[in-house]
């Protein structure tokens, strides 16, 4: 369509089964002047014939085939043919609720804002978690409230925001939020078999120049928890190795950026925290828990996390999150395997 005002980019592999729910959910959205960019990253299911076939019901979706390059690269991809006034990013097995973009798009005009997040609800077939990622209806931040409860966080927490170090990557997915095209189109994302984590990287390069924000605490964004080709489910021999990556990108960032103190305990705060995302990773392993005890010894007795751990304070921290960083800090591994394990299945099996 001409002139849409919102892109709405979505990279698509392996997800027939999940896909015509996504696409239904933008098709059917009460805001009509939007265009749909389906990126089939080489899809070896039926995915690619399924894309076409929605463009031939709607002339607003568009689709871009490709050689499978993985999210990074799809996304990149659906960037280059965006033409909206504004853009956002949906995940092939997510979906958003109908009104999302009429109430997005309206908000960040009324807002005269560069950058909208909304609040997102985490799907886990037989159950639902609201995340409200600020504890207010609505926020209108300008470039000092960005900088410190934003790009900073993205870093990672500091002092009291320990109180609930689950919160720790409530803002990290580009997803759940619209920006505008004019100012980050150009942004692209770095490859995530490079830094383990595309979202964080790529949020860092865009806030720093985001001038005025506004958050709505309505949660549009449907997250499904249990699709085990997501990236997010299944086992990644290489995680660890790739969030080392990431982290020597942030420690040259904060120090070309010279973004002082605060940001880098802001990081070392995130590398202790990562213990718990690298640790519950190792349980999607086939590996037994004396082996996967000691893996995790190993990750521990890597000098950045002894450092890390040394110097994380645990004292605002609900008991069985101090508990557990507390057996990081002294490397208590068969302890520490044993209670991802455990957190790990009774997550799976919550009723």
């Amino acid at each position: 369509m001409d002139n849409p005002l919102i892109s709405i980019i979505v990279p698509v592999y392996n997800v027939e089964k999940y896909l015509d729910r996504c696409v239904k959910s933008l098709i059917n959205q009460t805001f009509y002047d939007i265009e749909i960019i389906l990126v089939d990253d080489g899809s070896p299911d039926g995915c690619p014939a399924m894309c076409d076939d929605y463009a031939r019901m709607d002339s607003r979706i568009r689709v871009v085939h490709k050689v499978n390059g993985g999210l990074s690269s799809a996304r990149n991809e659906g960037l280059k043919h965006i033409t909206g006034e504004y853009y956002m990013f949906v995940d092939s097995d997510d979906w958003l609720d109908e009104e999302t973009c009429k109430a997005c798009y309206d908000e960040i005009v009324v807002s005269d804002a560069d950058c909208l997040m909304f609040s997102y609800t985490k799907e886990f077939g037989n159950y639902s978690i609201i995340n409200h990622v600020f504890n207010q209806d609505k926020i209108v931040w300008n470039e000092p409230e960005i900088k410190a409860y934003i790009h900073r966080r993205l870093f990672g927490l500091i002092g009291k925001e320990l109180v609930r170090p689950q919160d720790g990557d409530l803002i990290v997915s580009a997803c759940m939020q619209l920006f505008k095209a004019s100012k980050f189109k150009d942004i692209r994302f770095v490859d995530t078999k490079i830094i383990g984590t595309e979202d964080c990287w790529y949020q860092i390069l865009l806030y720093e120049n985001c001038n005025r924000f506004v958050y709505i605490d309505r949660p549009f964004y449907h997250y499904l928890r249990i699709n085990e080709g997501s990236l997010t489910t299944k086992y990644n021999p290489h995680l660890f190795e790739r969030w080392q990556r990431m982290y020597d990108y942030m420690e040259e960032y904060i120090a070309k950026h010279n973004k002082g103190e605060e940001y880098t305990k802001a990081l070392e705060n995130r590398i202790a925290l990562s213990i718990l995302g690298v640790g519950i990773n190792q349980t999607h392993s086939n590996d037994s828990l004396i082996e996967g005890s000691r893996l995790i010894k190993e990750m521990l007795q890597c000098k950045r996390y002894e450092v890390a751990l040394s110097k994380l304070d645990t004292s605002v921290m609900p008991f069985a999150w101090k508990v557990f960083y507390l057996l990081a800090k002294h490397k208590h591994s068969f302890l520490l395997f044993s209670m991802l394990k455990l957190i790990e299945y009774l997550r799976t099996h919550k009723k």
